[in-house]
Parts: structure tokens; sequence; C-alpha cells
């Protein structure tokens, strides 16, 4: 019988001992967020560490759901891309770790490869929770044609809503069942409710989250212009069938996430185009999108994460992100990188101007945060579809929110 050298023997035994406990992540996402073409390349260049993607979530509140229900059976996984308007959530039922440790340690390449887009993003009482990975904002998205029709000049769009929800009823006026402007009022977590506030400089509650803030001129004002959109001849409908419609060149205008662009431009047969929304000098703009964060506690896991945290944050991938989604890199690097390269009649270019702009996406306090988003929600569609003015829904909104914040 063939015998091998022992030294061979104890080689190779040492070898596949090494392989059994080479390190492992699972990691959980929105599945069309994190590309495949990440993973891969990840995978490329750290064949020493296997990664586990696990099946994707539908929307954060079930990644949410599933990341607590994981926690008491103890099979959470090691990394997740928790939704910004989630994330404080996240953070405050002790279910993610501070990154301080893992910054300070690697603060070389914090200082040359990473500066978040916002300090706002992932952060909870002073402390960093999560990187931020990729962002939206909301943009409007146009049809120059229809816009033409109605006698705008789409060079030049208006930079005033009430501009703006004019020309959306002069391109409803065109007849043969066009439909002018659509404003997204239904967009998860009101995100675009509260685009239209803090764009102007209002917040949505005070700055301890005990008092309302969102019921003052700003809030009104917001509610008069989901209002006009309806007055413009707004239709209400799922997201999904405004978005076809769109597409379809029946919309003029759909004021929604920067994130659909790329689908978008796949659909349309006529020129798109797109403008930020308006905003004030003091204005910001809530960010869609997510940021990684680290859930295990396994110190041996807990390196391997952060390598791949590291490698997700960085402008490499983030530039590979950009490429195959409608997202924005959440690292200010790849950005500004992003941001020279694009011609400047790119439809991208109106989310990377806003992109300066980027602040938190506020999350409700209590348990009771679903709740209220969804009460928002249902409001917003009293006001678009005219059945309830701005100041009787201001009136019931701020009854409702009190009624359902933690007392």
């Amino acid at each position: 019988m063939f015998k091998l050298p022992l030294l061979l023997l104890l080689f190779l035994m040492g070898a596949c001992i090494q392989q059994a406990e080479a390190a492992g992540i699972d990691v959980i996402s929105l599945g069309s967020l994190v590309p495949p073409q990440l993973i891969e390349t990840f995978k490329s260049e750290h064949p020493e560490i296997k990664v586990t993607v696990r099946p994707p979530a539908t929307d954060y509140d079930d990644l949410t759901q599933r990341l607590l229900r994981d926690n008491v059976t103890g099979t959470a996984p090691d990394v997740i891309f928790q939704g910004y308007n989630r994330a404080e959530l996240t953070i405050r039922r002790g279910l993610v770790l501070p990154l301080s440790p893992f910054l300070t340690e690697d603060k070389p390449w914090a200082e040359s490869s990473y500066h978040a887009i916002s300090d706002d993003l992932c952060r909870t009482d002073g402390k960093l929770y999560g990187l931020p990975f990729i962002i939206s904002v909301p943009i409007i998205y146009y049809n120059a044609e229809l816009v033409r029709q109605a006698g705008g000049d789409p060079d030049h769009l208006p930079q005033t809503w009430p501009e703006i929800t004019a020309l959306a009823a002069k391109i409803t006026a065109l007849g043969a069942n066009r439909i002018g402007g659509f404003f997204d009022y239904a967009a998860a977590g009101n995100w675009t409710f509260m685009a239209l506030i803090e764009s102007q400089g209002g917040r949505m509650m005070s700055a301890d989250d005990r008092s309302i803030t969102f019921n003052g001129p700003d809030g009104l004002r917001a509610l008069e212009i989901v209002r006009d959109f309806g007055k413009a001849g707004q239709v209400d409908m799922p997201r999904e069938q405004a978005y076809q419609a769109f597409s379809a060149g029946t919309i003029g205008m759909i004021v929604t996430s920067s994130g659909f662009l790329k689908t978008q431009l796949k659909q349309v047969k006529f020129d798109l185009r797109t403008t930020p929304i308006p905003i004030v000098d003091k204005g910001r703009l809530p960010v869609g999108g997510n940021c990684v964060m680290m859930v295990t506690r396994k110190p041996e896991h807990q390196k391997a994460a952060w390598t791949f945290m590291k490698f997700v944050a960085s402008p490499p991938a983030q530039n590979i992100v950009s490429d195959v989604t409608s997202y924005l890199p959440g690292n200010q690097i790849a950005i500004a990188a992003l941001e020279a390269s694009t011609p400047p009649t790119d439809p991208r270019m109106a989310a990377i101007r806003a992109a300066g702009k980027a602040g938190g996406w506020y999350s409700f306090p209590g348990d009771n945060s679903l709740r209220i988003t969804d009460r928002i929600r249902l409001l917003l569609q009293d006001v678009v579809t005219l059945r309830r003015s701005p100041e009787d829904a201001m009136k019931a909104m701020t009854e409702a929110v009190e009624q359902l914040l933690p007392k």
C-alpha cells in the first residue's frame, strides 16, 4: 500500500482542518438591493470567507420581524442590510453592535476609503451602528413631450410646487386620458410626505421625540401640495400601476424614489427627464435605502463580518451597486466620483445633486410606529382624493399620532 510521508500527511490534515474552520457569515437583505455581482466579487477577493445569502426579505418590516424571531431562537444572521427607517428600532432592541471599536482599529481605512453621505444615518445617541450602503431620494420624473405639449419648457421645469402642480393640471387638460401628475403618497414609512415637510426645513417630531412638530405651517403646506396633485387630476392607484402608466406615456410627472430610475429608463419610449424636488437652503431630504449592520456576537464571525462590511462600503463595490441599480452610493467618495463622470443631462444627476441634502429617514418612537405611519397614509389618501381638506386632515393626523405615541 502506498504510504504518504508523515510530514506531508500532517500538512494535508492541517489544511483540511483550516478549511473546515474557515470563517463563514450569513447575510440578509432585500433581494434586488444587494446585487449577486457584488457577492460574487467579494467571494473572489476573499475566498477564505464563506458568504451565505439568506432568502431575501420582502421589505424592511419583514426583515425586522425575521431578525426579532431569529434572535429569540438563536439563529440570527451575522450581517443585515437594514432600512434607515427601521435602523433605530433595530438598535434600540439591542440587535446590532456599535461599530466604533472596528472603526478605531481600522482608522486608516475609514480615513482614506469611507466618508458617509450623512452623519444622520445609522446612528443613535451619537454612536454609529451601521455603514450607509445605498441611498435614494425623492425626485420628479417627467415626460418631456407631454410637458412641451402643455406649454411648458422641458429644459426648465418649474421650481416651485404651485407651478409644478399647475403644469400637471395643464397636462391633464390635454385630454386623451392624460394624468398630469402623480405624487407617491403611499411610499413606505410616509417617506414622500416627510420629504415635503423636511425639504421646507420642518421636522416630524421634536429632537427628544416627545412633541409633534409636523402640525405647523410646514406640515399644512405639505398637505396642500398633496391636495394640489389631486386637484390637478391625480387618479388614486397603486404605485406599480402608476409606474406602468408613466412608462406608457399616460402620466406627465411622477414624484417618487430615484431608486426606480433604471427600471423606467428600460421601459419608456419617450424623452424621460428628472429634476430634484423643491427644497429650501435649510431643508433636507430623508433618504431611502439601507445601512449594513453587524449582528453577530461571535468574535471569529465578527472579523469576517467586518471584512465583508468594509468591502461593500468601499468605492469599488459601491460602483458595482450604482451600475446595477438606480441607488446611489452611501459613501461620499463614491458619489463624488460618480458625479464627476456623469454628464449634466444624465437623468441620474437629479438624485446625485439632491444627495447633498441627505438626512435621516424618521421613524416614530414606540411599539405603534407602524400603526402611526399607516394612519397617516390613509389620511394622505383622503387628501389626494379630495375627501378631506388639508386642515381637517392635519387635525385628524395630529390626534391620531398623539394617541399612538408612547405615554
